[in-house]
């Protein structure tokens, strides 16, 4: 075997070798030698590894309940094995706990003073940022879910502008720009009808929260979203050029010329 391991036609050459190493060799080492070929390399002892770590938050109390409509997502964090924990994972544990007393003490959107979500609604992120609808729509969606859309009501304090809508004239407030002003109504209606083909009412819960993505229909939730987020960048959209240039656009006008070109873009 030793003559096949090293490619040679005559067993003498290597015995010759063999027979010179274990001269040289020490008698204890030698000793190891004719065990080693005689029984075979010896296999190490089996030492347990290192014990299993888990990572998580603690258990809250029962006199500190876990707030689940608040920016910390500590109470949907499980948890994990430390060596086999995804980074996202670690990441947001590490994130969340250093800035918990911060993110504990706000909401996760200021809609639910307005618009108090029914049971198992709440905001669903992934439905604003899917993958049909444009980015400048979900940059809206997203300011307009946590109130970070500019408002008369709010720069009225800081420079000399009305704090009245420019289309009805009533105070302009975050619910009244995209929910209650009077333009909105055509608009509303048009997206009324279109989600009766989808077996959906249109609701403001609906609009601001997004529609979640279930494995069946999850086509058709990806089309409702954006049927969701381009009435509210047409809301803004001639919201913007009504204070920029004076001239009053139809909001469902624009809001169908969206979805027209949005779709034939999409899908030729």
């Amino acid at each position: 075997m030793l003559a096949e391991r090293m490619e040679l036609s005559r067993p003498r050459t290597p015995q010759h070798v063999l027979q010179e190493v274990r001269d040289i060799l020490p008698p204890a080492a030698r000793v190891y030698l004719d065990r080693v070929l005689h029984e075979g390399m010896p296999c190490p002892p089996s030492t347990p590894g290192p014990p299993d770590l888990f990572i998580g938050p603690l258990p809250r109390g029962p006199n500190h309940p876990s707030r689940p409509f608040t920016v910390s997502r500590l109470h949907e964090l499980q948890p994990v094995c430390f060596q086999t924990a995804p980074r996202k994972h670690l990441y947001m544990l590490v994130l969340h706990t250093l800035h918990v007393l911060t993110l504990a003490s706000h909401p996760n959107t200021k809609w639910r003073d307005l618009l108090p979500p029914l049971e198992g609604e709440g905001p669903r992120r992934a439905g604003l940022y899917s993958t049909m609808v444009p980015r400048p729509a979900r940059d809206i969606s997203w300011r307009l879910l946590h109130a970070a859309v500019s408002m008369g009501v709010y720069l009225a304090r800081f420079t000399p502008i009305p704090d009245t809508c420019p289309f009805c004239g009533m105070r302009k407030t975050l619910a009244h720009i995209y929910l209650e002003c009077a333009r909105l109504q055509s608009l509303f209606q048009l997206l009324t009808n279109i989600l009766l083909c989808f077996w959906l009412h249109f609701l403001p819960h609906l609009l601001i929260y997004s529609l979640p993505f279930r494995g069946p229909t999850k086509s058709w939730d990806l089309l409702v979203n954006l049927l969701l987020a381009l009435p509210k960048m047409a809301i803004y959209k001639t919201r913007v050029r009504r204070l920029d240039e004076g001239v009053s656009f139809d909001c469902g006008a624009y809001f169908r010329s969206s979805v027209h070109s949005r779709i034939w873009a999409e899908f030729l």
